[in-house]
């Protein structure tokens, strides 16, 4: 649908400048008319003409994170606690924000807002910013009269979010780095430095030990097909995110290793089971219906495996059983775990127990985290240390041939 930007004044004579989506210029004068708005100058924009915003939303630089979501929510909530009318406070919130995409978002739902709509179904029309679960949330919380409360609620579950997600990354970050730093200079060791020694060698037809063979031929290999072993790895590298999006099988069972995967696996496994209790805990509390509420917490945690589990654990809630049954049927969660959910439904406190529950875990993932780059540590640095010394063995031993020779 095109975009069209208009000037204008309100009723009070105030100038406006908007962008609105809308099929004609005469959907925008009816628009505007319903409004009271004088309209000065109508302009259609033409998408993909403006050179800076292409670079900008290649570069993902007009991307809207999710901190952009949580500082709005949390912005938003203490500016209603104040007082100030919503519409007011989103136009306010469109002009403080950096993000052209997400200015513009928040101005066309205060607008929305201001036809008749609620804030929920204004949101809902932007799913690629507003997840589902924040607009059932805001309905709940619109419903109850308890908008600010939500939206501050909804903060807090963003700021957990962002926070498992970052205890996700740690768990393989330095891994990662060790990794991709020996790769790169095995590669640079093999492109540039060993052919230097093999001219030395050939000239002195010297017998090679079996390790400097290896190496050799690796480095021989490198060099012949260098540009086959690049595009292997950029099609790895960019193919199988690619594939996965195509076929989420992939997804599917790539999401069902990790968990599976030792020490971190395990890691992985409490990261997510902390993200689902805790968002469940929030979603009970704001009543919305047990069976929705558990397939939005079963999205909420970006593991497909996780997500079929929890969709399952829903078909038998809806058959008759209770949420702790459910949860024993699948190999999710630990038996302490299902043990504490049937105390919680018991006593009728399973919101309190899920968030202590996922607050217990919280501590032993961080503890298990920073256990685990202690193992890590010496475990890369033997591994690297063997690498070099490998590399070290097959270079100059051939070298103290050659003084040997040079000597006599």
């Amino acid at each position: 649908m095109p975009m069209f930007q208009y000037q204008g004044r309100d009723p009070s004579g105030a100038p406006i400048k908007k962008i609105l989506k809308a099929s004609s210029v005469d959907e925008v004068v009816m628009y505007l008319e319903k409004r009271n708005i004088t309209p000065i100058k109508i302009d259609e924009i033409e998408l993909g003409t403006d050179a800076t915003a292409t670079i900008e939303n290649f570069l993902g630089i007009n991307n809207i994170t999710t901190e952009e979501i949580m500082n709005f929510c949390r912005q938003l909530s203490t500016l209603i606690a104040a007082g100030v009318p919503i519409i007011k406070a989103l136009n306010q919130l469109a002009q403080s924000t950096t993000s052209h995409r997400f200015s513009q978002a928040l101005s066309n739902i205060a607008d929305s807002v201001a036809a008749g709509q609620t804030f929920s179904d204004a949101l809902a029309k932007y799913p690629a910013i507003f997840s589902t679960i924040v607009t059932n949330l805001i309905e709940v919380g619109e419903n109850t009269g308890h908008l600010n409360e939500t939206l501050m609620q909804i903060s807090m579950y963003l700021e957990k979010y962002l926070a498992n997600r970052r205890r996700l990354i740690s768990t393989a970050r330095y891994p990662i780095m060790v990794f991709f730093g020996t790769l790169v200079a095995m590669v640079v060791m093999n492109m540039f430095v060993i052919p230097k020694f093999t001219m030395i060698f050939s000239r002195f037809h010297l017998e090679l030990p079996l390790a400097t063979r290896v190496i050799i031929d690796i480095s021989n290999f490198m060099l012949n097909h260098w540009l086959a072993l690049l595009i292997a790895a950029l099609s790895i590298i960019f193919g199988v995110p690619r594939l996965m999006s195509i076929f989420p099988i992939l997804r599917y069972y790539w999401d069902k290793y990790k968990l599976r995967i030792p020490v971190t696996g395990n890691i992985q496994k409490r990261i997510i089971i902390s993200q689902f209790c805790w968002t469940f805990a929030l979603i009970l509390r704001s009543g919305i219906p047990v069976v929705q509420g558990i397939q939005l917490a079963g999205n909420s945690t970006g593991n497909a495996y996780f997500t079929k589990q929890i969709n399952k654990m829903k078909e038998g809630i809806e058959h008759g059983q209770s949420f702790s049954q459910g949860a024993m049927n699948t190999d999710l969660f630990f038996p302490t775990i299902i043990q504490m959910i049937e105390v919680g439904e018991e006593t009728g406190r399973l919101d309190e127990i899920l968030t202590e529950v996922s607050q217990f875990y919280d501590g032993e993932i961080e503890f298990d985290i920073r256990r685990l780059n202690e193992l890590l540590e010496p475990v890369l640095l033997c591994m690297v240390g063997s690498v070099i010394l490998v590399m070290a063995i097959g270079i100059y031993f051939p070298m103290w041939d050659l003084i040997k020779i040079a000597q006599f």
